[in-house]
């Protein structure tokens, strides 16, 4: 059957000298794998870690994998793929979206987020604590945003996704600073949350105490490869 979809590269892997096999979060059907033959010499330089591409593709009935026949740039990020500190968020972000949408379905709300994520980052430069925000709204996008429990706590459920003074029984929690750092930045806007004064350490943890919480909630989630990359060129 052809189609012609919208898709957020989440990832390029080589195939053959030519080739490659792209996945893509896609507003029509969600994430899709495609067999892109030729695609190194075609159109790879559209092919950016969170380009839009149009895609005109045909996939069997009985294959999970489609072809792409042509691509066209929907949007092009236009300093992500020049800036080293963006192109680092930038692989961060795709690696955690393909681990976090592999089996995801349509979902026109998600991948509006995503979109207006992406031209915001590529027109911004307020980038320290935006690995945070990203988690955090990911997170709400995909049904297990953090909750709280009062205006102050230090004890991060990991299991329910609460902020709270009580400790849980039997199942994994964090504590610290670091959490009541977490339960202010939850209640703040984009322009406050992203200005906001937090220690690199303190941001380091926040992100690893984020990864935690992921694996929790999706199963056979990972760090990011990227991730002690991404950690260095913010610091």
């Amino acid at each position: 059957m052809k189609s012609i979809q919208n898709g957020i590269l989440l990832k390029k892997i080589n195939y053959s000298e030519t080739s490659l096999i792209l996945h893509f979060f896609t507003l029509e059907n969600g994430f899709q794998a495609y067999l892109f033959q030729g695609g190194k010499k075609k159109k790879g330089n559209l092919l950016h870690p969170l380009s839009i591409i149009e895609i005109d593709s045909y996939r069997r009935p009985d294959s999970e994998l489609g072809k792409i026949s042509s691509i066209a740039a929907a949007y092009v990020p236009q300093s992500i793929p020049f800036n080293p500190i963006k192109s680092g968020l930038a692989f961060f972000m795709t690696e955690t979206l393909e681990q976090a949408l592999r089996s995801t379905d349509e979902d026109p709300k998600l991948f509006h987020f995503l979109s207006q994520e992406i031209y915001w980052l590529d027109d911004s430069d307020t980038l320290a604590n935006y690995p945070v925000w990203f988690m955090l709204k990911l997170a709400e996008q995909l049904g297990f945003g953090i909750q709280k429990s009062g205006n102050e706590g230090q004890i991060f459920d990991l299991q329910s996704g609460v902020i709270s003074n009580e400790t849980p029984e039997g199942h994994a929690y964090e504590k610290g600073i670091t959490v009541s750092i977490l339960l202010e930045l939850i209640t703040m806007n984009k322009a406050n949350f992203l200005a906001h004064s937090i220690h690199k350490t303190h941001r380091k943890e926040i992100v690893e105490q984020l990864i935690h919480y992921y694996k929790w909630h999706i199963e056979g989630f990972k760090p990011p490869k990227s991730l002690q990359v991404m950690q260095t060129i913010l610091e």
